[in-house]
């Protein structure tokens, strides 16, 4: 159901800043990992910085996927073609998984390399708190990606589906940062996504991490179930 030549052809409009954020983020752990520890680094790295390099991706990547194509006709050519609507959107969907999973998994890697071999090497208690996290931002990505998919299958323009996926996010964002100005907007860091990636409950071996990545992997696929319903099923200004 996956059509190799279009996400060949989506792989080639969207790897350059796929990459770099990526490699910022590698950079990123390669230093933390190697002057500080694992809960260290994860309460100063993972707090903020993954979601904040993986809304940026999403936002921007969710409309490219769906929007964008409308927008700019484009997709009146791939439907022009044998390539059915069903497996445009389910095309499009691995691609926003997979290349999301590949992000965590590079990022990852690279967490346990320098813990491995720059700084005091990797105990398995590290490893465990290593992968979790990244598990974390994996799925907070997919929870955020599900909510751009989303907006870029409802709508046929790309000012409306950035703002209205953009801004979902952005806010989701924001709250947290707005709560830590006064203990009287403590409560709004609930109302965020971002709510559900709790870096030190990881770190301190809780299990409550586990719930929490279920809502977040459950919104994600929904809204990208949800919006490929919506693709296939609207009328296209084509």
């Amino acid at each position: 159901m996956i059509s190799k030549p279009l996400l060949k052809q989506t792989i080639r409009e969207n790897w350059m800043l796929w990459l770099v954020l990526t490699l910022v983020q590698a950079v990123l752990l390669l230093i933390l990992g190697a002057i500080a520890n694992v809960a260290a680094t994860g309460v100063a790295y993972y707090n903020m910085l993954p979601e904040i390099l993986s809304a940026i991706y999403v936002i921007i990547t969710g409309n490219k996927l769906i929007a964008a194509q409308v927008d700019k006709g484009t997709l009146a050519y791939v439907l022009s073609t044998p390539i059915k609507r069903t497996t445009v959107a389910i095309t499009q969907a691995f691609y926003l998984v997979g290349s999301l999973f590949f992000m965590s998994i590079i990022s990852a890697g690279t967490h346990l390399i320098a813990t491995q071999f720059l700084n005091s090497g990797l105990s398995s208690d590290d490893f465990g708190i290593i992968v979790k996290l990244n598990l974390g931002v994996w799925v907070l990505s997919l929870a955020y990606g599900g909510i751009c998919y989303l907006a870029s299958c409802v709508f046929n323009l790309s000012k409306y589906a950035i703002a209205v996926g953009g801004g979902i996010v952005g806010v989701s964002l924001l709250l947290p940062i707005i709560s830590m100005f006064s203990d009287k907007f403590d409560f709004l860091k609930n109302f965020s996504l971002s709510a559900l990636f709790d870096a030190p409950t990881i770190i301190s071996g809780s299990s409550d991490y586990i719930a929490n990545f279920v809502i977040l992997a459950v919104i994600g696929f929904m809204g990208i179930l949800v919006g490929s319903q919506i693709f296939v099923k609207k009328d296209l200004p084509l």
